[in-house]
């Protein structure tokens, strides 16, 4: 699976959210993130859902270390050009 596109939208309503990006996997499936400025720098957060006990469950991630990677590189490869 490749990443074949990535649309930035910059958030500019104060807070840690910097921006949101759809990151689409071979034009057929996509995902939003967004990019959180925390205490040591922006990071990439990934979809999640919380729960009625306020409990963060995972939706969409990567199962390797290299999907992962592309896939934050890609993100913030946007929001520098964005």
């Amino acid at each position: 699976m490749q990443i074949t596109k990535t649309e930035f939208r910059k958030y500019d309503k104060g807070g840690n959210i910097k921006g949101f990006c759809r990151v689409v996997f071979d034009d057929c499936f996509a995902i939003e993130t967004r990019l959180i400025q925390g205490k040591n720098g922006v990071f990439v957060s990934l979809p999640v859902y919380t729960n009625k006990e306020g409990k963060h469950r995972n939706t969409a991630y990567p199962l390797t270390k290299e999907m992962r990677s592309a896939i934050i590189e890609a993100v913030l490869k946007a929001y520098k050009e964005a």
